[in-house]
Formats: C-alpha cells, structure tokens, sequence
C-alpha cells in the first residue's frame, strides 16, 4: 500500500506589497493551499523585516500569489537585492495548525 503525502516546499519570494492584507508573489507556482501557515526568512538586505521568522497563515490567490492577514503598510519596504542569499517563505502548517486547534480545543479525538 502506497500513502500519498503532500509535503510543501519553500518558494523564493519575489515581492511583498506595503497593503493591508500583504501580498506575496513567489519566483515559481508554490503549491500552496488556503490555511496553510508559513514563515518568512529574509537577509537582511531586502527589507520588511518586520516579517522575518513569524508565523502566518495564508489565503492563496494565484499559482504564484497569497495574501497574509497583516498590515504591512506601515513596514519597511521589501526590495530585491543583489545578495548571493534569497527571501523564502518556508511553510510550517501542520505544527502551526495543530497548535491552533489546541488552543481553540477543536482536536478531533482519536477514532472520531
């Protein structure tokens, strides 16, 4: 018997807007789905590192495009450099969701 998993994979970042909702576009198509929780790492050269390392749950908008509920309006902006290092956004959704459904005490128990 074969189990199929879906593991997600971190995409370099090739913008973030300065808006409320923030939007994010990714260099490729990132795979990514609804409610799914990520992170940011950012060297320090491109900015919006207000993001950097915090943990956020997205709402995909396109193949290459999500949005975080956070107003980054007020953020440093985010510029491409010509660093040797890449912005990424790392996913961290099963331990992120698993942590929120504690706290809201929706686990299903096991069995149903």
């Amino acid at each position: 018997m074969t189990i199929s998993t879906w593991t997600p994979t971190r995409q370099i970042v090739a913008g973030i807007t300065n808006a409320n909702p923030a939007v994010i576009t990714t260099v490729d198509n990132h795979g990514y789905h609804d409610g799914l929780f990520v992170r940011f790492v950012f060297p320090v050269s491109f900015g919006m590192e207000q993001l950097s390392q915090n943990p956020y749950q997205i709402t995909v908008l396109s193949v290459n495009t999500f949005s975080i509920n956070e107003n980054t309006s007020n953020f440093d902006s985010f510029t491409i450099s010509s660093s040797l290092q890449s912005p990424q956004v790392i996913p961290v959704g099963e331990v992120a969701l698993t942590l929120i459904n504690v706290e809201k005490n929706t686990l299903t128990p096991i069995g149903g």
